[in-house]
């Protein structure tokens, strides 16, 4: 019998907490330290996880990766891109979450605008889409943290996908001559399985893959009630795989015939420095080992690209 493929989504990822600048009414610590990185790599070469793993190049606006940060040190920033690239890239596609996963950014003079990434890509073109993705495929390709696809910010394409489809293949094409690329966007909801978006000689082949599940781990983020946050970290788990492995949404979809999708985010997993999201993960990691290690097949998301 043909193994099920299964992949994992790490959005949001940065040396930087991005939810301390998207959740203003509380208090989120800033740094998360390079511990989580390497943690988070060890559990996956331990359960043979593969995904894709996006990099802000420039997180919530305080910087370029390639030239420092405010509110980081540039050794911490340094640190994190050295740890990404030798633990995190062998497992994973690394893409951008767009420039700056908050404010746009004009590419031509080189200033943050008074417009969301998701509200600025609602009116531009293809060929103004390519010019900001192609700056922000730059910015990693500066510190060798070489990019295979995009992930979107918030729901950054989604009213103007033909556009946001074409743009990115056409930044691909243009900068690193990739003849495929892909996109993170829906959910299955919306999309039942990855699609081809595109595909011409100015794109190459543009796939766009959705997610499965939401991210059981994002109660991690409440500063708060951390009973509260653990037991919905549990209950999360347990509704994608049960206990006794016997039960849940994973074990529902294993005969969808489709790449089934995890997610979560680099700073549900931090969990404000308590590290809840990152427990619950490792837990969720060792029952897909535990219960299904012989019936799936982890894959990037460049791989199943290929595959449509």
């Amino acid at each position: 019998m043909a193994k099920v493929p299964v992949s994992l989504i790490i959005d949001d990822g940065s040396p930087v907490n991005l939810y301390y600048f998207h959740d203003l009414m509380r208090e989120h610590e800033l740094i998360v330290p390079i511990e989580q990185v390497l943690r988070f790599a060890s559990i996956c070469k331990k359960n043979g996880v593969r995904g894709k793993f996006s990099v802000v190049p420039m997180p919530c606006n305080l910087g370029r990766l390639d030239k420092g940060l405010s509110h980081c040190p540039w050794e911490h920033v340094q640190q994190f891109i050295k740890t990404v690239r030798e633990n995190v890239a062998p497992m994973f596609s690394l893409t951008p979450e767009i420039i700056s996963h908050y404010w746009a950014f004009d590419v031509k003079t080189e200033r943050v605008l008074d417009v969301r990434e998701d509200i600025y890509f609602s009116t531009l073109t293809a060929e103004q889409i390519a010019d900001y993705v192609s700056y922000a495929i730059k910015i990693l390709c500066n510190v060798d943290l070489i990019p295979e696809g995009v992930t979107s910010p918030w729901m950054t394409g989604i009213d103007n996908e033909r556009n946001y489809a074409e743009g990115i293949g056409m930044a691909f094409k243009r900068t690193l001559n990739k003849d495929m690329t892909f996109y993170f966007l829906h959910n299955q909801s919306v999309l039942k399985a990855p699609k081809v978006m595109c595909s011409s000689a100015e794109t190459g082949k543009v796939v766009s893959i959705p997610r499965d599940f939401p991210d059981v781990f994002w109660s991690g983020n409440n500063p708060g009630n951390d009973a509260e946050a653990k037991r919905k970290i549990k209950e999360g788990v347990d509704s994608i795989i049960s206990e006794d492995g016997r039960s849940g949404q994973f074990v529902n979809l294993l005969d969808a015939g489709r790449p089934i999708v995890f997610i979560t985010h680099w700073q549900s997993l931090f969990s404000d420095g308590r590290f809840y999201g990152l427990d619950g993960f490792e837990a969720l990691m060792e029952r897909v080992t535990r219960y299904f290690g012989d019936k799936v097949e982890w894959l990037t998301f460049k791989e199943i690209a290929e595959r449509y």
